[in-house]
Parts: structure tokens; C-alpha cells; sequence
């Protein structure tokens, strides 16, 4: 893969430039710019984006899990045409996280976090599979 791009988030230049970036660092940039940007956002492309925001604020269960990786799925499959998706893993962080019975841990925020794992593989290089893991927090 060729692509050549700005990376996410952007980076200057010591020069006084942005820095570019390509390849397969490049496409995770673009996925994850995929993967944080609401529709809407985009004036001239309203439809780009996945729809992670309307579940901010909704019950951490099984078929939020569900909806996550359905909108994450659409999205992959209608923007990103240079990878194909294998696994898309979301999980709840209460279930990653082992509980302490110490009182001074801070963790209150328990259950409150979507854990996503995405591994890809390109079109140009099937044999190496990528990952991109991104940490979404939910708001109740």
C-alpha cells in the first residue's frame, strides 16, 4: 500500500510542515479518523463516519456490544475499501479489568468503557494481520 496521507492526530514537522506518513500506518490513521467521526460532521460528506456518540450514554450490556460492532462493521465496509475486516472485537471493560479490594484504587469508572479491537489484513499484504484498539467511554 502506497497511500499517502496526513497521520491522526496530526503531527508538525520540525521544519514548520505537517508530516506525512504512508502505507499501512497510514490506513490505520484513516481508520481511526473513520471510527471517531460522527455523520454528519463532515459538511460536503454528511454520510462519512460511524455512529459511536448515540451510544454514550446508553446501558453497557450485550446488545449495545451488538450495535457497536454492527456500526463499526457498516462503516469499515462502506469507507475502507483497502482492508478486510477479520475480527471485530468489543468488549465491556468491567470484564478486563480484575477487581481490587484495595480502597485506594480509582475505579470507579468500571463498565463505563467499550474496549474495540479491530484486526484487518490489506489487500496488498494478506499474510500480515493489523490491529487497531480504540477505547470508547460510555456515560452511564
Amino acid at each position: 500500500m502506497n497511500f499517502l496521507g496526513a497521520p491522526y492526530p496530526i503531527i508538525k514537522h520540525p521544519l514548520g510542515m505537517l508530516r506525512t506518513q504512508k502505507g499501512i500506518n497510514q490506513v490505520k490513521s484513516d481508520l481511526l479518523v473513520l471510527l471517531l467521526t460522527e455523520p454528519g460532521e463532515r459538511v460536503m460528506l454528511p454520510e462519512f463516519g460511524t455512529p459511536l456518540k448515540k451510544f454514550l450514554f446508553e446501558p453497557n450490556t450485550s446488545s449495545l456490544v451488538d450495535s457497536v460492532k454492527d456500526a463499526i462493521a457498516n462503516s469499515i465496509k462502506m469507507w475502507e475499501p483497502r482492508i478486510a475486516v477479520s475480527q471485530i472485537e468489543v468488549t465491556n471493560s468491567a470484564d478486563s479489568i480484575e477487581p481490587s479490594l484495595n480502597p485506594d484504587d480509582k475505579k470507579e469508572d468500571i463498565g463505563h468503557v467499550l474496549l474495540i479491537r479491530i484486526l484487518f489484513t490489506d489487500f496488498d499484504n494478506i499474510q500480515q494481520v493489523q490491529e487497531l484498539k480504540l477505547e470508547v467511554p460510555l456515560g452511564g
